[in-house]
């Protein structure tokens, strides 16, 4: 009986290379706050084990505050694959492992603005579907 090697799925850090926050006046706990997440996947020419995960995400309470930040997640699996398989680590893997980390920076940031935002606690989130592909343009 032959035995399959496993691909496993490692994930190398987290980085925000982006984050902008900006306030018109404190925010009142109990507002409403509108979360966009845009999640894309950018697959580096020179190596095919690598990939990155690029969340794009917006807070905002409207006439209170904006936050914007842009994390890159660094991932590596065991050995070159495609199909199925790359496509769960990639839509469905990578972004619930990276997700906590921008969860807790969020936190973490939030609560040291003091009283102009409080801390803030974002809901988990559930990634399925197809992430959009970042495709480097050649200039």
């Amino acid at each position: 009986m032959e035995v399959n090697e496993q691909v496993q799925l490692k994930f190398l850090g987290v980085d925000f290379p982006h984050v902008n926050f900006s306030s018109q006046k404190p925010y009142i706990d109990g507002g409403e706050i509108h979360i966009d997440l845009e999640p894309k996947v950018f697959y580096p020419e020179e190596d095919e084990k690598i990939f990155r995960i690029i969340m794009d995400m917006t807070l905002m309470s409207e006439s209170f505050f904006k936050l914007r930040i842009v994390a890159i997640g660094t991932f590596e699996l065991s050995k070159a694959i495609h199909g199925e398989i790359k496509h769960s680590f990639v839509n469905v893997n990578a972004p619930a492992i990276m997700f906590p980390y921008l969860r807790s920076f969020i936190s973490t940031l939030t609560s040291n603005l003091g009283n102009i935002i409080g801390t803030l606690n974002i809901p988990p989130q559930f990634f399925k579907g197809e992430l959009e592909e970042i495709i480097p343009e050649d200039n």
